[in-house]
């Protein structure tokens, strides 16, 4: 029946693989603290055109390695989105034949120019961005994409994807616990991007999970507890 959990909650995505509908031909790049590109879940799969490492200013958006392993969200990103069909090692994506890209940009201080140049990598390589990321989670914070960012942001939708546009999907944020509205984040609100929140395994609202007018769809995660 294409269902994990029963209860009559499905993302319905073994039914899109039926369609026909793998990823192919598209190239997702994951703007986070860098992606594991050597993975054997990866590496088929990895585009170093629709990657780059802006922290470190070079070519391998390969994550820093540290005691408590900090910079491991990106390759768990990049795994849900496009992680190999039928080769028996971790999981599988949702596109497993999608092209994954990475830019490792959140591992240093993050300034306008640093989110210009993640938004406005290779338009033409790049189908969608993922972005997890966006001002100060502590629900006292009104912020938003500084001048150029929201620049590159209008430009990649117009000019980007061959004149189709480039598609930003961005998380609507993480700071349910502190009563944050994501209508104070001007990433998730911007008219540009696609406002994505989470569902918990059960239907829930997660803990983490804030609410705005600007989401446009909710996807399963992780974390009960608010009815």
């Amino acid at each position: 029946s294409g269902r994990n959990r029963g209860g009559g909650l499905d993302m319905n995505v073994e039914e899109a693989w039926d369609l026909g509908y793998s990823g192919k031909g598209i190239t997702v790049t994951i703007l986070d603290d860098g992606v594991e590109w050597n993975h054997p879940d990866l590496k088929q799969n990895y585009k170093a055109d629709a990657s780059i490492d802006i922290n470190a200013n070079d070519g391998d958006p390969f994550p820093r390695y540290d005691l408590f392993d900090t910079n491991k969200h990106g390759t768990r990103c990049a795994g849900q989105v496009s992680a190999q069909a039928n080769n028996s090692f971790c999981s599988v994506g949702i596109a497993f034949n999608a092209g994954i890209g990475g830019v490792r940009m959140l591992d240093g201080t993050i300034t306008d120019a640093v989110e210009t140049r993640s938004l406005s990598l290779n338009p033409q390589a790049v189908d969608i961005y993922s972005a997890s990321w966006g001002p100060d989670d502590d629900g006292q914070t009104v912020d938003g994409p500084g001048p150029l960012t929201r620049r590159a942001i209008e430009e990649g939708t117009v000019k980007g994807r061959s004149g189709l546009g480039s598609i930003y999907v961005w998380a609507s944020g993480n700071s349910g616990k502190f009563e944050d509205n994501c209508n104070c984040d001007g990433y998730a609100t911007s008219i540009f991007p696609v406002s994505v929140s989470s569902a918990s395994e059960n239907g829930n609202i997660p803990w983490y999970s804030e609410q705005c007018s600007s989401t446009l769809a909710t996807t399963y995660s992780s974390g009960s507890s608010r009815q």
